[in-house]
Order: C-alpha cells, then structure tokens, then sequence
C-alpha cells in the first residue's frame, strides 16, 4: 500500500512537470511563429533551459529549431530567440505578445472544457492541471519583472511585461535609437554606444535610452564609466530596488566591495529570497576579509539554490583558507562541472597551487587567463608555478 501511494506520488510528480513543459513549449511558440513571419534567419525555442543545448533533443522544422530538455529542477524555464526586428514596431509588439497571446487562449478553451464539456474525473483533472499550468505562463510573464534573467551565454533579459514595457517607452525615440538597437543586438557595442550617446546629447532624457548606454559599458567593460555613469545620470532619482543589484554589480566591478555589499544588502532587504544575490553579496564580503560572514552568506545562496556555480567556487575558496582539501575540492569541482568560468579556475588553480600539484595549478591559471580573469597576481602565479615546474623536472 505505501509503495502504491509513492508510485502514484511519483507518477503525479512527473505528470505535473511534463505539463509545465508541454505549456511552456506552447508560450514559447506563441513568440516562435510570429517571428517566423518577420524576422529573418532562425528562429530557435528552448524549453527546460536558457539557452543551454547539452542534453537537450534537437528538433528542426524548416527555420525553426527546438531544443528540448525535461529539466526538473528548472522546470520553468524556456526561451525564444530571432534575429531582432525594429521597424515596423508593431511586429515586435506581436512577438512579445504571442507567447502570453497563446497562454491566455490555451486557458480560455480549457476553462470552457471543464465548464461546459461532460468529462470523467481524470480528463477533468488533467485539464484543470493545464489550466492552472497556462494561467500561470500568462500571468508569470505579462506582470513586468524588472528583474533581469541572465541566459546561459552570460547576455541578459527581460520578461515578456517588461519587454512590452520598453517597447512602449521607446515609442517617442527618434529612428536612430532604433539603428542603435540594431548595433547593440549584432554585438556592435561601441558603435551602438556612440549612437546612444549622440541621441542623448540631443536632448532625449528618456530612462529606457539611459538603460541602453549604461548596458554598452557593461557590456564593453568599462566598469568605471558605467559606475559613473549610473551615479551622474540614474541615481539622481530615489533608486527602484532591481537597481540596487545593477549598482552593486558595478561597485564590485570596480572592486569597491564595501559599497557593493551595502548595495545588495538593500535589494535584499525586499527581495530576500534572491538565492544569487545572496552569492553575490557572500563574494563581496570575502574580497573584504570577511570570512566567516562571506561562508554564512554562500550556504544560505546554496540552501536555496544548489546550481549557483559561483557560490561552490568562492565557498570552495573559502575552504582553501581553511585548508580544508576534501571539501574545497568537492565544492571547486562541482562549480566547474555547472559552468566553465574564469574564476573557478582562478580558484581550482589557487587550490592546486597550496597542493603543489604545479601542473594543474598552471593549467586552471591559464584556462582563467584565456577565460578574461583580471585578477592582478595571475601571471606572476602563472610564472612562479612554472618555475617550480621546471625545477622539478630538472
């Protein structure tokens, strides 16, 4: 009898996530099919990740690609990707829309189903499962979300409220903002930077135009303008809380660590659940030398989510200071099987460098170097490991 029930658990559980992913396939379609009739080149959707292709099935139809992926511990996730169309604006409007387009109508018909349709008890069940599963895509995505999605390539995004928001602010901007867009999307940062800037020196104060030259120094990695830029511009104004974690990215761009942790301690102050500003704040607090703070901070962050690369580096960094091998190892290694960035290896090539193991340290401090760490020491780490190699083997 107990196995029967956790049978059936089981069984519900895999039902109820199979039906978030087949109504996330359909929203995202809903964006998919518009963009088919007005943007150029593929389209791609993908259901279970942000972007992310490893064991995922690959469907193509024509220009459209599917990359499918049963993920459940991200079962919400999914995303579509065109090739971006400016003019004439009311296709974008019908892309974005399409998706929560397409949610809205999936719940209507199953509301009228379980209203008017005779059905035997599982039919019914399953349909109000669907039912709650579209309403909720519908209104998850139509309610702006200020807060940023970052995709599995680093670039970050919006929900599709929001998005509808922009386009709706962007209305009165002259044409050239729009070929700046244009730039922007085809990774042209510097000279969408300067059609930005050239808009805004005409006169046009609009905080959507702001927003886009703040991203090109992000994106150009000039950390100190984009800091600046945001304290001249931006915090003239009493600051919406979203913009406490953009602040605080930039404080710790610059290394100003301090400010940073004030920064994310503010956005927590609302959003205290953010599992990765949680992490963020916990990597701010160990550049500062606290430790024991910093290692509080990152168990919180992988409590609440046990995918946050970053927090299982600097935590495994943290454990190196502790010289306690077994569990930085552990935490360094899991952090570079969920994502190849810079510094993890800066911190697997620290953490093989205290172990003597020169070979290793070297590769992870040019894997980190190659990556686009900046961190000040690495080649002088890089050099003084490769001497002791060579004394080694002398």
């Amino acid at each position: 009898m107990i196995i029967t029930g956790v049978l059936l658990a089981i069984l519900g559980i895999l039902v109820v996530l199979s039906i978030r992913s087949i109504t996330t396939l359909l929203h995202e379609l809903g964006h998919a099919i518009p963009s088919l009739l007005f943007a150029e080149g593929e389209v791609v959707v993908y259901v279970g990740s942000y972007g992310d292709i490893t064991k995922s099935l690959k469907i193509q139809i024509g220009r459209l690609k599917l990359y499918l992926k049963f993920n459940i511990l991200d079962w919400n996730l999914g995303m579509c990707v065109h090739q971006r169309t400016t003019q004439p604006r009311w296709q974008m409007l019908v892309i974005v829309l399409g998706g929560p387009f397409i949610s809205l109508l999936l719940a209507s018909v199953l509301m009228y189903l379980l209203v008017f349709i005779a059905m035997n008890v599982f039919l019914k069940a399953l349909c109000l499962l669907f039912f709650f599963s579209s309403i909720w895509d519908f209104f998850i995505n139509i309610i702006p979300n200020q807060q940023a999605i970052k995709l599995h390539d680093g670039m970050l995004c919006y929900n599709d409220g929001y998005q509808l928001k922009m386009l709706l602010a962007e209305g009165p901007l002259p044409d050239a903002y729009f070929k700046g867009l244009e730039l922007y999307h085809a990774s042209d940062f510097d000279a969408a930077l300067e059609t930005f800037y050239q808009i805004f020196e005409e006169g046009f104060d609009k905080k959507i135009l702001k927003e886009r030259i703040l991203d090109c120094h992000i994106q150009l990695k000039q950390n100190q303008t984009a800091l600046d830029f945001f304290l001249e511009e931006m915090a003239i104004r009493k600051l919406k809380v979203h913009e406490y974690e953009t602040l605080g990215d930039l404080f710790f761009n610059v290394e100003d660590y301090k400010n940073a942790v004030k920064c994310y301690s503010e956005f927590l102050y609302v959003h205290y659940r953010n599992a990765n500003v949680i992490s963020k704040k916990g990597q701010a607090l160990f550049h500062l030398g606290e430790y024991s703070l910093a290692m509080k901070e990152l168990d919180i962050a992988l409590r609440m989510n046990d995918r946050l690369a970053l927090a299982y580096a600097f935590r495994g960094r943290l454990f190196v200071h502790m010289q306690d091998w077994e569990m930085a190892k552990s935490d360094l290694t899991t952090a570079l099987q969920l994502e190849d960035h810079h510094q993890i290896h800066l911190h697997l090539g620290l953490y093989y460098e205290r172990r003597s193991e020169n070979e290793l340290a070297l590769y992870h401090f040019e894997k980190a170097k190659a990556l686009g760490n900046t961190f000040h020491g690495l080649d002088y780490k890089m050099e003084e490991v490769r001497q002791e190699i060579e004394r080694k083997n002398y």
